[in-house]
């Protein structure tokens, strides 16, 4: 932002220019999406006498005045930027890296086609970045890695897999009975479920079944694993 520019543009709307307000415009040009906080705690270090309500209270003005823009970007409370030609932000929820990309013709051209002029468009791509992306499939390699090596750790192979995702919890039961009912004795029953606090309670819950043998239990992100052996009729 040209701060001489901006000073202009306040005595035009008939506001004052206090040094406070001088402050928080260079703050918010020399650095873009920080929060009321951050720029609160940037404004400290130079002012000791500012407080967060001058804070709140002048960039609610600039962005009234249309010098600064606000923008969620992905969280529950707003970061500024100085007022730029229209541009959208890359957004990764990684490591909450922001990157400016220009804009696409397609948005306007989009509103055209309905019979909308478009003026302007705040658009907010979330995903990760490329440094997040190796660290994800660092990860997933590292869990696919675990889910063998428990597999392989089994006293043999999976005759059925049911998936309780989304399944309401009273109805488990259920349906591992009749999944169970399928198998032959010693055949092994795997449970996928997707809510971590299932780790805990899946113990408790084998053991109200009739024929079922808890063998091995283990989590694999967010998802719960549990194998069950079925057991001779008495």
């Amino acid at each position: 932002m040209n701060i001489p520019e901006a000073m202009k543009f306040l005595r035009a709307a008939e506001k004052r220019i206090t040094p406070q307000r001088k402050l928080l415009l260079r703050i918010i040009s020399d650095n873009a999406h920080l929060d009321a906080s951050e720029i609160y705690r940037l404004a400290k270090e130079e002012d000791e006498k500012i407080s967060l309500s001058t804070v709140y209270r002048t960039v609610r003005l600039l962005e009234e005045l249309g010098l600064v823009e606000a923008s969620g970007l992905g969280e529950d409370h707003y970061h500024y930027e100085v007022r730029l030609d229209e541009h959208y932000h890359l957004i990764c929820l990684g490591c909450g890296k922001v990157v400016e990309m220009p804009p696409v013709t397609t948005i306007r051209e989009l509103g055209e086609e309905r019979g909308f002029e478009v003026i302007g468009a705040k658009v907010e791509l979330t995903g990760y970045c490329k440094e997040c992306r190796r660290k994800r499939y660092r990860k997933e390699k590292g869990s696919s890695r675990m889910q063998v090596t428990e597999r392989l750790s089994l006293p043999g192979p999976v005759s059925r897999t049911i998936d309780l995702r989304g399944v309401p919890l009273i109805e488990h039961p259920g349906r591992v009975s009749r999944d169970l009912e399928q198998l032959e004795a010693g055949e092994l029953l795997e449970i996928i479920t997707q809510e971590k606090e299932r780790l805990e309670i899946a113990p408790k819950m084998l053991e109200t079944l009739k024929g079922a043998k808890l063998i091995k239990l283990w989590r694999d992100k967010a998802l719960c694993h549990a194998v069950v052996r079925k057991q001779s009729k008495a």
